[in-house]
């Protein structure tokens, strides 16, 4: 194998969201090709998950985000000094000069994976569609993460993209067993006859949370329904003070930003995302892959899950609609509950594995068409039973 590749990844505050778990979990297989991992954290703070890429072996930068000319200065010096051969951007925000950057140091291959749908209006999608097709005709990759994200670039704003679908770690969400839903419920506090619903997701009005909460309200009080929901609540948690208001907080357990989500997965029945919009969740292909019914808005980057797993629930975004959506997981027959049990699990993994998505980057990443070693699947292996 030639020198090592050096890649720079470029994100906002690191948060434990899609793309920042993605890039985490695969970092040993990336490092297994030869690729040295960088990451460039442009929050107002590195964020709470500027440690696990430390721990997973990426070299981490924090330049806080600013408009002026000095914040743009400092970047293209870190680029300079750290002669990267990849640059890679994650970020809608400032994606345009974040490229111009790269290419003023002539940064061999600049990347830019769009991760969600962003269907803008108005003079705002005149903007981006200008700045997009002139990154294109720099040379500049856009990576699309999802058919609907595909989609989404070439109809709003007449840019062609590469499809690299998302993966998720398909080593650790596999299917429940019995005894790892027993330990994960008991850590929960809830009991064998409780209906468990999870969802997974930082508490922005786009996840649209709320709905779940006010679901929750129409249904029965007495159907022992609990919802585990996972992620990082806004000042003044006014997710909980809905819930308080509502009369339904004894059956939400807020359990904040879990490090690890497997647990949460397999104490639950089912999963919901409820979301507004998505570019491709994450959550909902690791919460698919240990074998859970779902529910899902009927959204672009939801829909997609539609053309490979059977059984799935859509509804609309009102909490009406959630709930009704929840009713119908509840009553699913135990037939088809043991068949997703089953199948997703197989189905998630073939179509999301992870070393698929590692491999396709790859290609990005090297151009002139150098192979992969196939040393990632070792690696694999060697960090699951570490």
């Amino acid at each position: 194998m030639s020198n090592p590749l050096r890649v720079l990844h470029v994100l906002g505050e690191l948060k434990p969201s899609g793309a920042e778990t993605m890039l985490v979990a695969a970092a040993p297989l990336f490092q297994a090709e030869g690729v040295m991992l960088d990451v460039l954290s442009t929050g107002t703070t590195s964020g709470p998950y500027a440690k696990r890429f430390e721990d997973a072996g990426y070299r981490l930068h924090h330049i806080p985000f600013s408009r002026s000319p000095g914040f743009f200065l400092r970047v293209r010096k870190l680029i300079q000094a750290g002669d990267y051969d990849v640059l890679h951007l994650h970020t809608e925000a400032a994606n345009f000069w974040f490229g111009l950057v790269a290419k003023s140091v002539r940064v061999p291959v600049i990347l830019r994976t769009v991760h969600n749908a962003f269907a803008f209006t108005g003079n705002l999608q005149w903007r981006r569609g200008v700045q997009r097709r002139l990154l294109n005709r720099m040379g500049v990759r856009h990576v699309a993460i999802s058919t609907s994200v595909h989609d989404t670039e070439r109809r709003h704003y007449r840019l062609p993209t590469t499809l690299v679908w998302n993966w998720y770690n398909n080593l650790r969400f596999t299917e429940t067993t019995h005894e790892a839903r027993a330990a994960a419920r008991k850590r929960f506090g809830v009991g064998e006859q409780d209906f468990v619903i999870a969802s997974i997701g930082n508490c922005s009005s786009i996840k649209n949370h709320t709905a779940v909460i006010e679901a929750m309200a129409m249904l029965p009080s007495d159907a022992r329904l609990v919802y585990l929901h996972a992620g990082i609540e806004e000042v003044g948690e006014p997710e909980r003070e809905l819930a308080r208001a509502l009369g339904v907080a004894d059956r939400i357990h807020f359990v904040g930003g879990l490090g690890d989500v497997l647990p949460l997965l397999q104490a639950a029945d089912a999963f919901v995302m409820p979301s507004i919009y998505e570019g491709f969740g994450i959550a909902a292909i690791e919460a698919l892959g240990t074998g859970l019914p779902a529910l899902f808005s009927d959204v672009a980057g939801l829909r997609d899950f539609r053309v490979d797993f059977p059984h799935l629930v859509y509804c609309g975004t009102t909490s009406e609609e959630v709930a009704v959506g929840i009713e119908t997981l509840m009553r699913m027959p135990s037939p088809v509950r043991a068949a997703i049990r089953a199948e997703y699990p197989v189905i998630a993994q073939r179509r999301f594995g992870m070393e698929r998505g590692v491999n396709e980057y790859l290609a990005l990443y090297r151009p002139s068409g150098e192979q992969s070693t196939g040393a990632g699947r070792a690696a694999m292996q060697e960090n699951h039973h570490a």
